[in-house]
């Protein structure tokens, strides 16, 4: 089954923990950091069901959502009608206008599984960046998938799902797989929906040469939600690529 079908449409349920509000504070102070102000334009790749691009929309930006999910972007629609949702891929896309900046939380870049693939992310979001905008992501560490997930098995439930949720991370490739087993309540009956997704973990050589290979040449790296040199520990990094 494809990624992101059932899913979707629990995912809200489901990452309710996200401190979402937290998140979009530091992401603010990276923006402004960088430069950008309110009112200018921000497209969020890999929005997912547009959590983030809603709250910044309700902070007065000029947001777009582009996913590759149309499952997880109808479920964007119906919670911010207002706000436009695009379908497509992160390694190519083209936007109507020229972005003051795009972001990426909530892990979406670590699903960008090559190298090569990850030089066509960042080149695509540099055509689409203004003369002087800013690339901020972020990205789950290999120290996380090794030694937070790997190995680990979380079960949710709440009214009409059940879900079991497997991780394994891979070594040699450096990918981490999630398995699930998704029970969703139909009248009395209890449908089996099973989904896999994979993420990529990283090296820091690897993204300088993807982001040299796309063409910025400037950029700053962070421990998640502070602005400390990252560690060895660090289970999340924010990145920020200058146009």
């Amino acid at each position: 089954m494809t990624a992101y079908s059932v899913f979707a449409k629990l995912y809200d349920k489901m990452m309710d923990n996200i401190p979402y509000e937290e998140w979009e504070q530091y992401l603010l102070m990276l923006m402004y950091k960088s430069g950008v102000s309110p009112a200018t334009a921000v497209t969020e790749i890999g929005c997912g069901t547009g959590t983030m691009t809603g709250l910044l929309y309700e902070d007065g930006f000029k947001v777009t959502g582009l996913d590759l999910s149309e499952d997880m972007l109808k479920e964007a629609r119906k919670k911010y009608p207002d706000i436009v949702f695009t379908q497509g891929d992160m390694r190519d896309f083209e936007l109507p206008e020229k972005q003051d900046a795009i972001i990426s939380v909530c892990d979406s870049i670590n699903y960008v599984l090559t190298t090569d693939d990850l030089a066509k992310t960042f080149g695509s979001v540099k055509k689409n960046l203004k003369k002087d905008g800013v690339f901020i992501f972020d990205l789950k560490t290999r120290y996380f998938f090794e030694n937070v997930l790997d190995g680990r098995t979380f079960r949710d439930r709440g009214p009409g799902f059940k879900c079991i949720w497997k991780n394994s991370f891979d070594q040699e490739t450096c990918i981490h797989h999630y398995y699930l087993d998704i029970k969703t309540k139909d009248s009395s009956d209890w449908i089996l929906s099973k989904e896999h997704h994979q993420q990529r973990a990283y090296t820091a050589q690897e993204i300088v040469e993807a982001a040299k290979k796309a063409g910025f040449v400037r950029g700053s790296v962070y421990d998640a939600f502070t602005f400390d040199k990252p560690r060895k520990t660090s289970e999340r990094l924010y990145l920020v690529l200058y146009q």
